[in-house]
């Protein structure tokens, strides 16, 4: 029976890899350029000359303004979950998953400012495209609520318990006052407003986590 295998063309393999590192390109010029700006601003132009193509192949690659910051958002959220999920799966429950979450995303911004001026550019938005916000936390809210470690009545206000001192997290680091100690006390905090009492709270908080690391290739690295 003849070998009915299509060959592999080269020169299409080489086409999709060069259109992914231009997108990876423009995605990363935008990153600063929203987290200097913000969402509301027109900022095609600068995006253009950030990432040093031609307006032609920006059009290539996104419509409008709209669409970029969409875009950006997504993978900066998704982003955020390749780094840190490795290390919260780790953990042996939802309270100390959540902590070490809460941890390894103040440890992030610490180490790449420029996240943390794009989230308190964007605001909500800025993180509530992918799937950090519609899979892995909602994850962990459920996970915690089943186990009867947090007792807030209702998953959405949870989820809003955790998300409003992040964004305010995102501030302290842009403004220099986020630290590890603040991480940790960030993370002890949310948990008690989630029904963990203190002392146990403290215990989640202050374990020992791994690093943080930015693997080669990360759109952080920008």
């Amino acid at each position: 029976m003849p070998d009915q295998t299509k060959p592999i063309d080269h020169r299409t393999l080489v086409a999709a890899e060069r259109r992914e590192k231009t997108r990876a390109k423009l995605l990363r010029g935008a990153i600063h350029v929203f987290a200097q700006h913000g969402a509301e601003a027109s900022v095609i132009e600068l995006v253009i000359r950030q990432a040093g193509v031609s307006r032609g192949t920006f059009y290539n690659y996104f419509r409008t303004n709209e669409e970029l910051f969409l875009e950006v958002a997504r993978e900066v959220s998704n982003e955020i979950i390749s780094i840190v999920d490795p290390i919260v799966l780790r953990q042996q429950d939802a309270a100390a998953s959540l902590a070490c979450g809460l941890v390894s995303v103040v440890r992030l911004a610490l180490i790449k400012p420029v996240l943390a001026r794009f989230v308190s550019k964007g605001g909500p938005d800025a993180l509530s495209a992918g799937n950090l916000t519609t899979t892995v936390v909602p994850r962990e809210i459920k996970s915690g609520m089943a186990a009867g470690l947090f007792t807030v009545p209702d998953e959405r206000l949870a989820f809003d318990l955790i998300f409003g001192p992040v964004i305010m997290a995102f501030n302290a680091v842009i403004n220099g006052r986020a630290s590890e100690e603040y991480a940790r006390n960030l993370a002890q905090a949310v948990l008690q407003s989630l029904g963990v009492d203190a002392g146990r709270a403290r215990g989640y908080a202050w374990r020992d986590f791994d690093e943080v690391s930015i693997p080669a290739g990360s759109l952080f690295h920008c």
